[in-house]
């Protein structure tokens, strides 16, 4: 392995901003600025998921969508993250991160501005019925499609980037940054609706497009993948991750289903209307967010929990939130139960995608990190056909539903050797700088 101060024999002189540069290996202070500049980038897309999930649905019910409509929207997109994601990621293993991330972002920023066009079409009443519905799903579904191409590079930058041991910390990172993001989400969402009703979407654009000319501009990565042998497809039957693309998928179906539900519930069971629900729901997923980001940074960075123990913890965390949720109808339980979820959720997807990541070769990284995130953005196809059908039905029954399901989990990461075997290898010692930096390991 060679060391941060010099390029790897076999990428000398590769660069791939400049391929006739002679560019030496990336410092481990410009090691640590590209990491958090990913981390700020997640930040970015955090945001603009939950500022979707809580202004979309009184919007919607103003232009006249139904419930189902609104969770198929999601869904819709999730059908194309899921088809994309592990594509984009085997293609970050072959031509490097940086190009797919900027691809991302692109994805990410144009699906914000185009939807939140729609929504304002749908609001001054020069489209309705079918065909608005069907322009927000395909400005939506710009996100799944390309925006998709983003974090599987951006997990994978960092995975190439930090030694066994540090990779479900590493990983934890960009799930906080996302996490933060999706706590602030709420919050700016309701500052900017201040403005006007849209405005939460065209200022995420407008953010997503400043990171994306910083990532341009800024990012290094001056030493391409190593040149290998024909490249094996990471596969999604591949008995070395497909235990955690099982927990990854549950996970998935536990955290879409309150995400696309939680507004309404506030609605049709707590009785708020629509203005107060835009409020209160803020609040709800903003502690879910708080929660979860205290348990990436906290739990997982500070007690270096291995993968194993952090899936056994987080299906109880769960099951705990999502009783809360269904078997009260006053604001604070509910609000609790969004906490206690939240924490479960900031544990669950790091440590499943850490797993997979560690139990693949150095060059099968972006795919297997691609299948992890598909298999829970499946939750997001699953949940608009089971939770809304259920809520039709009682708004606290997709409540039970994910309990049942968290207490499903909860066996299965006891029983299954696949998870009691998920920590990192003995063998995998990291040099001494990583240890103190993990942002100055070198690029594999």
């Amino acid at each position: 392995m060679d060391t941060p101060s010099q390029p790897h024999p076999k990428d000398a002189g590769a660069d791939l901003n400049d391929p006739n540069s002679s560019a030496r290996a990336t410092s481990p202070l410009q090691r640590r600025f590209a990491i958090y500049l990913l981390l700020f980038g997640a930040i970015c897309a955090g945001m603009g998921q939950t500022i979707v999930f809580s202004v979309l649905p009184p919007l919607a019910r103003q232009i006249g969508l139904t419930n189902f409509q609104v969770g198929s929207i999601f869904m819709f997109s999730a059908i194309g993250w899921v088809v994309t994601g592990p594509r984009w990621g085997r293609m970050s293993d072959r031509r490097g991160r940086k190009p797919f991330i900027i691809i991302g972002m692109l994805g990410f920023a144009a699906s914000m501005l185009f939807f939140g066009v729609s929504v304002q079409l749908g609001l001054v009443g020069l489209l309705a019925g079918l065909p608005l519905y069907l322009l927000m799903v395909v400005t939506r579904s710009l996100n799944g499609i390309i925006g998709s191409a983003g974090p599987p590079a951006a997990q994978a930058y960092i995975a190439d980037r930090t030694s066994q041991s540090d990779r479900t910390a590493g990983i934890a990172g960009f799930s906080a940054a996302f996490g933060f993001g999706a706590m602030l989400g709420p919050g700016f969402g309701a500052a900017t609706s201040l403005i006007g009703p849209i405005v939460p979407f065209y200022a995420n654009a407008a953010l997503g497009m400043i990171m994306l000319i910083t990532v341009l501009r800024f990012l290094p990565e001056r030493t391409g993948p190593t040149q290998r042998k024909k490249q094996q497809k990471v596969k999604l039957l591949d008995q070395r991750i497909f235990p955690f693309l099982i927990f990854a998928l549950a996970f998935g179906i536990l955290n879409a289903i309150p995400i696309q539900t939680i507004a309404f519930y506030f609605i049709d069971r707590l009785g708020y209307e629509n203005d107060e629900a835009t409020h209160f729901v803020s609040i709800g997923l903003t502690a879910g967010a708080l929660s979860s980001l205290f348990g990436q940074l906290v739990i997982v960075q500070r007690f270096r929990l291995p993968p194993a123990r952090l899936m056994r913890i987080a299906p109880v965390l769960l099951l705990i939130g999502h009783v809360l949720i269904f078997a009260n109808a006053e604001l604070v339980p509910v609000i609790a139960g969004l906490m206690i979820s939240g924490l479960g959720a900031g544990l669950a997807m790091p440590a499943a995608t850490a797993a997979a990541s560690m139990r693949v070769q150095s060059d099968e990284q972006g795919g297997a990190i691609g299948l992890a995130n598909s298999a829970g953005a499946t939750g997001f196809i699953i949940s608009p056909i089971v939770g809304f059908s259920l809520y039709e039905w009682s708004p606290a029954a997709p409540y039970i539903l994910t309990a049942s399901i968290a207490a499903l989990l909860i066996i299965y990461a006891w029983t299954s050797k696949a998870v009691k075997n998920a920590v990192p290898a003995t063998e995998d010692v990291p040099p001494p700088e990583a240890v103190a930096d993990p942002a100055a390991a070198p690029y594999q």
